[in-house]
């Protein structure tokens, strides 16, 4: 029976571990709106290449298991979505989380994933800067390229033949604050690309605007995953 009840209470004290770690990730999750374009449906989800929304529609491509719009070079505003292009699931929360983050740029951050094969350049230039702009109804406009808060290649990157890739999170408040925020009923979010290279392709796919977590909820979360990592080594030492 002693063995039982201490049995329970380990138990019990997993549970509430566990609980407190699920807390936390809820309340991560629940801070606010959010939008992910993964175009995992094999459709660019209404990014159209060109600053404008009667542009062709972006090209999608597999890249070692995910879905990018592949954008070639051609100006500045190389492709967008907004509120009248934007489909598949994005569609439903597009609005509500460019507002959101527009409304309270200190509590979003803008994040996205590149892909860069330098071999398929046809001339490389001597640099390549990516990013991001934000675009709302108003007429507001902001940008955030190249280095520190986008993409930067310098001439013997572009000149290598290799592959640059990774992920680019851009805190919201980058992009100043919009007088007309509160206000706004259309958005467009874009893509920059600047360079001096011909035949220049970059690949974006996982692009969000998700809320930033708080220190205190990231600290519950973390305090919970620790509690049950502990009661499980305890439990079957």
């Amino acid at each position: 029976m002693k063995i039982q009840t201490i049995n329970s209470n380990k138990t019990k004290i997993t549970s509430l571990a566990a609980a407190a770690a699920l807390l936390g990730l809820a309340a991560i999750q629940a801070q606010g709106q959010s939008v992910l374009f993964s175009f995992s449906d094999n459709t660019a989800d209404g990014w159209v290449n060109g600053g404008f929304s009667t542009s062709p529609a972006s090209t999608v491509v597999n890249i070692a298991g995910n879905n990018y719009i592949s954008i070639p070079i051609g100006g500045f505003q190389v492709a967008n979505v907004n509120s009248t292009t934007v489909s598949g699931a994005p569609a439903s929360s597009f609005n509500a989380a460019m507002l959101a983050a527009l409304n309270n740029p200190a509590g979003y951050n803008l994040s996205y994933n590149y892909y860069i094969n330098t071999s398929t350049f046809t001339t490389p230039g001597t640099y390549l800067q990516a990013g991001m702009f934000v675009n709302p109804g108003s007429g507001y406009y902001s940008q955030a390229y190249g280095s520190p808060n986008g993409v930067q290649l310098n001439g013997t990157q572009v000149a290598s033949g290799s592959v640059f890739s990774g992920t680019v999170t851009v805190p919201f408040s980058v992009f100043g604050t919009d007088p007309n925020a509160a206000t706004e009923t259309s958005f467009r979010l874009g893509i920059i690309e600047n360079g001096d290279g011909t035949g220049v392709n970059v690949d974006f796919c996982n692009i969000s605007i998700t809320p930033a977590p708080e220190p205190t909820t990231l600290a519950l979360a973390g305090l919970g995953a620790m509690g049950c990592l502990m009661m499980f080594r305890r439990r079957f030492a």
